[in-house]
């Protein structure tokens, strides 16, 4: 988890999800706990499609081949 928020509302329905699993699996033996991790920031923040697509585009340049062959525009 990132922050206390998500930390809450996880322990809002942490016990609900133990059961179900569980139930599920047979396995009475099962916890399920949660972790709060810092996270870095990127210093970026994307907003429009194409910056969205621009970031991805560097983790993977093979997205930028698919959009030429596909005819596919960022900008909708």
């Amino acid at each position: 988890m990132h922050n206390t928020v998500q930390e809450m509302m996880f322990n809002g329905f942490r016990l609900e999800l133990s059961a179900f699993i569980r139930e599920r699996l047979k396995n009475n033996s099962i916890q399920i706990v949660g972790e709060l991790r810092e996270v870095e920031e990127t210093g970026r923040t994307l907003y429009t499609a194409r910056d969205k697509f621009d970031y991805l585009a560097e983790k993977n340049p093979i997205l930028k081949e698919l959009k030429d062959r596909l005819g596919l525009d960022t900008d909708y």
